[in-house]
C-alpha cells in the first residue's frame, strides 16, 4: 500500500511538471536577449514562459543576438526583441547578424518588439526602417503609474474583439515615430496629462516587403508584463507577425 501511494505521489509530481497542451502548428519563435537597460534577466524568463504557457510557441532564447546569421534567423517564424545597447547607441551587430535579421523580415519572417527593445542600432540606417517608438532627444517619461490604453484600431486582426484596458507601467512620451507603421493602439497616464500632453501612440504594426512587424511601447518591467492586456497584444501580436493571422482568443475579461 506504501509503495502505491509512492508511485502515485511521483506521478502526480510528474503530471504537474509537463507544459500546457501544445497547439499542434506551434510557431517557431527566438527571443533576443543579454542586453537592455531594463531587467532582462528578469523579464526574458518571464516572456518565454508567456509565450510557452500559451501552448502556441516554440521558443529558443539567445543572449548573443550580434553573432546570428540569416541560416538562423530562418528556421524561426518570428523574432522577439528583448535585447539593446543603451546608452551605447553607436552599438553595432556583425554584418552578417544585421544583414542576416534585414533578410529574414524581407522574405516573410516575423519581428516583435516591446517597450525599449527599439532604442537600438541607431547607426544603422536599415533597422530604421523595420522599427519604430525608439527613445530619441524628445522623448521622456514620468513615474510608473496607471496607464489607460485605448484600442484605435478594432478591425486589425490583432486588436479585433479586444477592449481598452488599465496597466501599470511606464509609459514614454514622444518616442520616435516611423510613418511606415500603423497605429492601433494609444496610451495616456496623469504625468503626461498634467505636463499637457494627450494620448500618445503605444502599439504599432507594420509590412516590410514580404514579412510583418509589431511593436508596442508597454512592458518596462515583469510587472507590467503579467498585466492581461500585455499578454494578450504581445501573443496576438507574435502569432500576426509569424503568420499574417491570429487564431489565440481574447480573454472574457478584456472582450
Amino acid at each position: 500500500m506504501k509503495k502505491t501511494i509512492f508511485y502515485i505521489i511521483i506521478l502526480l509530481s510528474f503530471l504537474g511538471c509537463q507544459s500546457p497542451e501544445r497547439h499542434p502548428e506551434s510557431i517557431r519563435v527566438l527571443i533576443l536577449s543579454g542586453s537592455n537597460n531594463h531587467e532582462w534577466k528578469e523579464t526574458t524568463p518571464f516572456l518565454e514562459k508567456i509565450f510557452e504557457n500559451s501552448g502556441y510557441f516554440q521558443v529558443d532564447v539567445t543572449n548573443q543576438p550580434d553573432t546570428l546569421s540569416y541560416e538562423i534567423f530562418k528556421k524561426y517564424d518570428a523574432v522577439v526583441s528583448n535585447w539593446n545597447s543603451w546608452p551605447e547607441n553607436d552599438l553595432r551587430w556583425a554584418i552578417k547578424a544585421e544583414n542576416g535579421l534585414l533578410k529574414f523580415v524581407e522574405e516573410g519572417g516575423g519581428l516583435v518588439f516591446f517597450h525599449a527593445s527599439t532604442s537600438a542600432l541607431y547607426d544603422w540606417a536599415d533597422f530604421k526602417k523595420i522599427s519604430t517608438g525608439a527613445w530619441v532627444d524628445s522623448t521622456w517619461h514620468g513615474k510608473i503609474s496607471s496607464v489607460k490604453v485605448e484600442i484605435e484600431n478594432r478591425e486589425h486582426p490583432i486588436t479585433k474583439g479586444l477592449s481598452d484596458f488599465h496597466i501599470f507601467d511606464e509609459l514614454w512620451i514622444n518616442a520616435e515615430e516611423n510613418d511606415n507603421f500603423k497605429v492601433l493602439g494609444s496610451a495616456i497616464d496623469d504625468n503626461a496629462l498634467e505636463k499637457g500632453y494627450k494620448k500618445q501612440a503605444a502599439i504599432f504594426v507594420s509590412e516590410y516587403k514580404e514579412g510583418r512587424i509589431f511593436h508596442t511601447l508597454l512592458g518596462h518591467d515583469v510587472r507590467a508584463m503579467r498585466n492581461i492586456g500585455f499578454q494578450t497584444l504581445i501573443l496576438r501580436g507574435t502569432e500576426w507577425a509569424a503568420t499574417s493571422k491570429v487564431s489565440i482568443a481574447v480573454p472574457e475579461d478584456l472582450q
